[in-house]
């Protein structure tokens, strides 16, 4: 958790565009400057970063490692740094605090700075996650979709090409309110999708992504519902993190972890892992 200490400063930055922004922050090598600061900062100052996205959202907040001035073309900054993954929206903050937030980069009255990392700080947390009212379709909650994707498709989890210079072109974002309890059918979740997948969903008539993903899977052979999902070894981080086509079967594993579950009914089948032939010990 970072905070102002005595002798520093808090600056505010700005990722414009924000596609390009998050593309950054998500893949560094990737090709694309979306970083626009100003001002005298000395090592240990604290940057906010904020997206131009509707509405604005912010990002992060990290520690100047060196001194930075307008007439530097590079910013040094420490690898500790706190990300808001959920994007705690401008208007909120504004609203949380009774303030207006500063609109253009540079530095940030001390006491305004601390009140707004306290307030970055007191949205972190599971529990943050339980209700969404950003507008789905937009580009608040497309910027949130693509963070909290960590840059793979939500639907094949294969890695977006983000080191392109058109990596803003290769995905797809399909918008859709998030949704904090038992998924039931006509349910359905934002996604960022990679080309293939958001082709092959859209040949397929489907314009529920749940329904899609649940689709390709066997149905239920104890209810016969169709809504079923894959079983996966691990622990969600956060509920947010949970999927509804795929059901994580805690870390521990072995020959009755089942291969799929049903939502409808929660009955689950199948094995996970095959175990292999049993072999004739027998000598000839």
């Amino acid at each position: 958790m970072i905070t102002r200490s005595a002798g520093q400063h808090v600056f505010l930055a700005l990722g414009t565009p924000w596609l390009d922004a998050a593309v950054a922050f998500l893949e560094p090598k990737a090709k694309v400057d979306p970083w626009s600061f100003h001002g005298d900062m000395a090592a240990g100052d604290i940057l906010i970063t904020v997206l131009d996205t509707d509405p604005r959202t912010v990002l992060c907040a990290e520690t100047l490692t060196a001194a930075f001035s307008d007439d530097m073309s590079r910013m040094e900054v420490s690898d500790q740094f706190d990300t808001f993954h959920r994007l705690p929206l401008v208007p909120d903050i504004e609203k949380m605090l009774s303030i207006q937030f500063p609109r253009e980069t540079g530095q940030i009255d001390n006491a305004l700075g601390d009140r707004i990392l306290r307030a970055l700080h007191s949205t972190v947390g599971p529990a943050c996650f339980e209700i969404d009212t950003t507008d789905p379709t937009s580009t608040a909650a497309h910027a949130r979709t693509l963070i909290g994707s960590y840059g793979t498709c939500t639907a094949c989890s294969a890695q977006l090409r983000l080191k392109k210079y058109t990596a803003g072109d290769s995905m797809h974002f399909h918008s859709a309110s998030r949704v904090f309890r038992q998924f039931e059918p006509g349910d359905d979740c934002p996604a960022v999708l990679c080309r293939k997948c958001a082709s092959r969903i859209a040949l397929s008539g489907f314009t529920n992504l749940v329904e899609y993903m649940v689709s390709t899977h066997p149905p239920c052979p104890q209810c016969r519902a169709h809504w079923t999902s894959s079983c996966s070894p691990g622990m969600p981080a956060y509920l947010h993190n949970e999927i509804p086509w795929i059901s994580v079967t805690g870390c521990v594993v072995g020959p009755d972890t089942p291969k799929w579950s049903c939502l409808a009914c929660h009955h689950s089948w199948g094995q996970m892992f095959e175990l292999p032939p049993e072999r004739d010990e027998r000598v000839w």
